[in-house]
This record gives structure tokens, sequence and C-alpha cells, in this order.
């Protein structure tokens, strides 16, 4: 049977349809662009593989890549990243919210097993360290559009239980925390530290630098996001993610090591930057003992290999050195 995937194009979408190929699943991948997306071209010919536009938002597009009996459909397609979040939290909330509840009423009828891609941010600023999956959420005022992402995706959380519980479609959910690696757009701090670092420019530091952080590899992600696949994760939600914490200041270091360069980072202002409506998280680290003991996960890879390896594909890789960046 075929494993769906929708964002399938992008950052976590791409290393996931990649890991399934290598194990001999078949894959039927869902992202809006109109063509096949640069990440995928290496599978354009795979038999195991086919690729559908579309967008969740639209039930329709569902139909095509939903057109196979599904052995599980990965749920990844979202509106990432704060500016997007802080400068257009309806189509955040349209993205999430909506399309989610097209892509729940569709496994639903063809009951299909759901894995829902969460957030470590629907924890939000609980200062109540670490974090494991029952642990309470703290946000900020709705007038703030920085909650926008965590609240849509807590909303849909509570969908995905609510649809397992009033109608036994198997389903989970996972939280990964600060997840990098090869093919990440530069606007979050590794891939962004990176870009900045190996076109000659200094990287940022927000603020002072002291909030903390715990990054997890791609590959320890996706290894996980297989290993949910197991039929002892249905109804269970999950943190995947790595129980290493690093300052951002200490992220920019190892980033200006890996790259060999000698110059200092600049700090600037995050209300400079993102305006005053933003608020930090002074610290996020998870407990990721659920999914140790029930799933045998961990994150191996500890920061300075995961940056050694991001920089390396990187300079591989002038065009993404060549795009406009954050």
């Amino acid at each position: 049977m075929t494993i769906g995937i929708t964002g399938a194009g992008g950052f976590i979408g791409s290393h996931l349809v990649e890991r399934l190929l290598r194990d001999g699943r078949s894959v039927s991948a869902l992202d809006l662009a109109p063509t096949l997306p640069p990440n995928l071209s290496e599978w354009r010919d795979h038999p195991a593989f086919q690729y559908h536009s579309g967008d969740i938002r639209d039930p329709r597009a569902l139909e095509p890549f939903l057109r196979d009996p599904m052995e599980a459909v990965f749920h990844l397609a979202a509106t990432v990243g704060v500016r997007s979040y802080i400068e257009t939290p309806l189509e955040t909330i349209d993205t999430i919210v909506g399309g989610t509840r097209n892509v729940v009423d569709a496994c639903r009828r063809r009951d299909s097993r759901l894995i829902f891609l969460s957030t470590s941010e629907v924890y939000g600023k609980n200062p109540k360290i670490p974090w494991n999956e029952e642990s309470d959420r703290v946000l900020g005022p709705s007038s703030f559009s920085r909650w926008s992402y965590s609240a849509s995706k807590g909303l849909c959380e509570h969908l995905v239980n609510a649809v397992h519980g009033a109608y036994g479609l198997p389903t989970t959910i996972i939280r990964p925390f600060n997840v990098y690696g090869p093919r990440q757009r530069p606007a979050f701090l590794v891939p962004a530290t990176i870009y900045r670092t190996l076109r000659g420019e200094r990287p940022l530091v927000y603020d002072s630098g002291s909030q903390t952080r715990c990054f997890t590899y791609i590959s320890d992600l996706v290894d996980g996001l297989s290993r949910a696949l197991g039929p002892n994760a249905i109804g269970r939600t999950y943190n995947f993610g790595s129980e290493e914490e690093h300052t951002i200041a200490e992220v920019v270091d190892v980033v200006l090591r890996e790259c060999g360069a000698s110059f200092a980072p600049s700090y600037v202002k995050t209300a400079q930057v993102l305006g005053d409506g933003y608020e930090d998280v002074p610290r996020r680290v998870p407990d990721s003992s659920r999914a140790r003991e029930e799933l045998g996960w961990v994150a191996p890879t500890r920061l300075g290999e995961g940056v050694r390896a991001t920089v390396a594909w990187a300079r591989q890789n002038p065009s993404w050195l060549a795009n406009p960046g954050p």
C-alpha cells in the first residue's frame, strides 16, 4: 500500500520521501508547486513515486492524491516560519486549520491512518521545563499574531484526537523540536546563520543570545517519523526532539567555527526586526522519554556533527546560496 505525504516538496517532506522510497515504500506526494519541486527531482522517474500538485485548502485537490489505498498519510503541509505567521496570520490559520480539516475528512472517508506533524510551538511559553506531552500550553494574547501558528496547530491536535476518539480513526501526533539540516530554507536559525556566513556576511544574534533551544537533525526526525508507522504509536502524541540544550549564541559560534569564519556575529533587537508584537520563548526543552520508551527513538546527532553536514551540503549547492535570503 502507498504512503501519502502532504507538503512533500518542503524541507521535512522531501527527506521523508527519500527515506520511505529507500525503505522500499510507495509514496504519493502532494505539494503546492505546479511542477515537481527541486527537492524531489531525484525521484522523478522512480516507479514507486507519484507527484500531485494541489492546495490542501481545496478538498478536490486531495482526490487524485489519495486515489490509491493508503497505509498512512503524513500530514506535513502548513505555513511555517516566524515572519509568515506574524505577517500573514490569516493564511496561516486557513492553511493549517482549514487544510487539516480537509485532510482529516479525506482520511476518514478512506479509513486511512493519519500522522499529523504538529510543533513544539504548541507549548507556547510554559516556564516549567522540560515539556512532556501532557505539559500545559501557555500562550500570549490573541491580539499578537505571533501565536496564530501555535494556536492553529493546537486546535488541529484537538481535531485529530477528537476524530480518533469519536470514530476510531488511527492517528498519531508528532511535535518536532527545532529541526535543521540540508535543504532547509534560510529563514530559521541554523540555515540562516550558515547562509549569511558562507556569503561573507555577519550572522545575526537576536537580543542577548542567551535563549536556549534543543536542535534536532533532520535524519533523526525522519527516523522517528518512520518509527511512528508502527501500531503502538496509534492514538499517541510524541515529542521528537534532542534533549541537548544550547544557547542561540552557542549555535551561531558553532556555525562560524564549522564555516571557518573569523568575523563575529551582529547583535540585533528582536523588536526592531519583528516588531513589538513578537514574544520570544526563553527556553524550549523537550522531554522525549515517551518516544524513547515506546518507539525506541533517540536523537543521536550532536549539534557540531549536524551543522558540519549542513555546511558541507550548502557548499556543494551554490544555487541555495545564490537565492535571496530571509
